[in-house]
């Protein structure tokens, strides 16, 4: 598998739990918030064109120290060694006798792992009001990577801002089955390779073993050192979808999709109406529904705002209304798909929930 096929690995993996977020497998370190560049959705890969002018970016604290994602096939062990003072920590300059071996065991060919010890969170200060200005010369930078057509920058090219910052760790990936790798240290450093530890911890390691061929990436890249910057292993990515700026980007996105899901045992009728606003002119669409049933709406245009969905379940004097507004739809749903479930036996009540936010309407 190439370094594109993995990081596309990685990505999936990712966005089980981070929807909006790529890996960064290769470990490029210029995959930082302000970083401009293509993003190809086949692969996942960053190409890197250039740095947005006067980037003013903030660091938080990342959400945990500990980064650690791996197919259900991966095994992580570690074992005390003694290094009789053969090995020098490089953070404390001392030798050390007590070690520790830390061994990833693959089942298969094309499993991977990604273990980090995290540092922070860095991330474009209002990321909007800079993509606004420095339009023109994004504009331009697009033009001169081919990413500009038809009087818009290309879905693809944009914006990194954000990404989770790691002190040391290691992406690795099996290219055969029933596969170990190995890297043996002091007990702390070790440890902080694996996202195992906290603090002030330095990741380092006095050498590695493998059993087999694999795809590597390790933090710092060479044994007996402390890496002395951090490094992005994940990250968040903008693009635009005709003139609008699209935050947490994931896919190429045609135009919005609102599913109507009436299939739980409900037996109304529900009358849906959307309505929105493209280049300033409100339009609209309806559609109908009925229980146990599902239909899609009329695909709206990406770059519509202000989406107000009104859905209306026929009583027999009254209906019960239902309403959802979404002023920015793709800020809040990046692969332009919206689901809401209806719910309800007549004549009892009824509800209608968005699937991905669980808003209820």
């Amino acid at each position: 598998m190439s370094s594109t096929n993995w990081n596309l690995g990685l990505t999936q993996m990712l966005r089980n739990t981070q929807p909006s977020y790529w890996g960064n497998w290769s470990l490029d370190a210029r995959v930082v918030p302000g970083a401009v560049g293509v993003l190809a959705t086949a692969t996942g890969a960053f190409q890197y064109v250039s740095t947005l002018p006067g980037a003013v970016v903030a660091t938080t604290t990342a959400p945990s120290n500990e980064w650690k994602v791996q197919s259900s096939d991966v095994v992580q062990t570690s074992t005390s060694v003694d290094l009789n003072g053969s090995v020098t920590d490089p953070d404390s300059g001392t030798k050390v006798d007590a070690g520790l071996q830390m061994t990833w065991s693959f089942g298969s060919e094309g499993s991977l792992s990604s273990t980090f010890l995290l540092q922070n969170q860095q991330y474009l200060t209002d990321p909007l009001s800079q993509l606004a200005a420095n339009r023109d010369w994004l504009v331009a930078q697009a033009q001169a990577a081919g990413m500009y057509q038809n009087g818009a920058i290309t879905q693809g090219f944009g914006v990194v801002t954000q990404a989770l910052m790691a002190v040391s760790g290691l992406n690795l990936g099996a290219q055969s089955s029933n596969s170990s790798f190995s890297l043996t240290g002091s007990v702390g450093a070790t440890n902080a390779m694996a996202g195992n530890a906290g603090g002030d911890a330095k990741g380092s390691y006095a050498r590695t073993t493998a059993s087999a061929s694999f795809e590597q990436h390790l933090w710092p890249a060479q044994p007996d050192v402390v890496a002395q910057t951090l490094m992005p292993v994940a990250y968040q990515f903008a693009s635009f979808i005709g003139q609008t700026p699209v935050l947490g980007w994931v896919t190429n996105v045609s135009g919005l999709s609102i599913l109507l899901d009436d299939a739980h045992g409900g037996t109304y009728i529900v009358n849906a109406k959307a309505t929105y606003t493209v280049d300033g002119v409100q339009r609209s669409t309806t559609a109908q529904v009925s229980g146990g049933r599902s239909t899609m709406m009329d695909s709206i245009p990406a770059e519509a705002t202000s989406l107000a969905l009104e859905l209306r379940f026929k009583g027999m004097m009254k209906d019960e209304v239902h309403r959802f507004n979404w002023p920015a739809p793709l800020a809040t749903f990046p692969n332009g798909q919206i689901t809401v479930d209806l719910y309800g036996v007549w004549p009892g009540s009824t509800r209608a929930v968005e699937r991905t936010t669980g808003a209820a309407g």
